[in-house]
């Protein structure tokens, strides 16, 4: 594999359950942009192929400075190549780790651009219910932008309360944990606010004994999650006050995205995130239906030469 299209392969990055993730360049334009190669094989699964159409079609349709930009959609006989910006300062998990957490000052920088990118796709209706740190990238100029839409769900126009449970434990709301119908946007607020506790602590709210078997640590840690049984880290007051509030266990008392960006921790610098959300690319989105109606005649050929 050395190239596809107009990209170029230069070098493995990683590889996942549903695909690997290659450096590529552009031969025509020059950019280094990141390519998510996906066996076609996968999309025989009902399952995949249900959020990974889902995922184009809202990754196609929005367009913000803190969300990583879906650039392109190939496809031919074996695999599925999905182009998008490439963010060569890694996740914030790793920078976190790295780091042994994070200042408040450069924290907030951070979370500035997440939540300006949470607050675009919940004005949308949209829920990204799988926000953690490693799907948070810093590009080289130190900004960090929200990605993998894998799991993203629009909200229904007669309700906004969603069932599937998804995400990962540490992140996940006690209304997800307790199989109740929810606000995946209200989720949303809890899952970015054990990224923010994340970032500044290095660790995560839940303490559980190591020494405990793996059910048992699960068990523990749901517990703790539902009952809100967390200790603040040592952070200025205004912090501690935000994540309270982003930490709330009834739904209802949590904030907004808007009203985390008006909080007066979030506004103790003069930190502005530059650039704004734009139109979508309509040929863009116009090549990802066109890649989806491919794809679905390729399931259909498939089940028709297993009958």
């Amino acid at each position: 594999m050395e190239q596809i299209g107009p990209y170029q392969f230069v070098k493995f990055l990683s590889a996942g359950p549903s695909g690997r993730v290659f450096e590529c360049h552009n031969i025509n334009t020059g950019e280094a942009v990141s390519c998510k190669v996906i066996d076609i094989a996968n999309i025989k699964s009902d399952d995949f192929f249900t959020h990974f159409k889902n995922e184009l079609i809202i990754h196609s349709q929005i367009r913000h400075p803190g969300i990583t930009q879906l650039k392109d959609v190939l496809v031919d006989k074996k695999n599925v190549y999905v182009i998008l910006e490439r963010c060569e300062g890694g996740d914030l998990n790793d920078l976190v780790l790295d780091e042994g957490g994070l200042p408040e000052s450069r924290a907030r920088h951070y979370f500035k651009h997440i939540m300006g990118a949470i607050s675009y796709i919940h004005n949308l209706g949209i829920a990204h219910r799988d926000i953690k740190l490693e799907n948070i990238l810093v590009t080289s100029q130190d900004c960090a932008k929200l990605t993998d839409f894998g799991l993203c769900k629009q909200a229904s126009t007669d309700s906004p309360m969603m069932k599937t449970t998804c995400g990962t434990l540490v992140y996940s709301a006690p209304e997800i944990i307790k199989e109740e119908p929810y606000n995946g946007m209200i989720a949303d607020i809890w899952s970015a606010g054990v990224v923010l506790y994340a970032m500044v602590s290095n660790h995560f709210p839940w303490v559980s004994d190591p020494n405990l078997p793996p059910d048992r640590m699960v068990a523990e840690t749901a517990r703790q999650i539902t009952e809100g049984d967390i200790q603040l880290p040592n952070v200025t007051y205004e912090l501690q006050d935000l994540i309270g509030c982003m930490l709330t266990v009834d739904p209802a008392d949590r904030p907004t995205a808007e009203d985390i960006l008006q909080h007066p921790w979030m506004e103790m610098d003069e930190d502005v995130i530059e650039g704004a959300a734009v139109d979508p690319d309509q040929q863009l989105v116009q090549l990802v239906k066109g890649v989806i109606v491919d794809l679905e005649k390729r399931r259909s050929n498939d089940q028709d030469d297993s009958d």
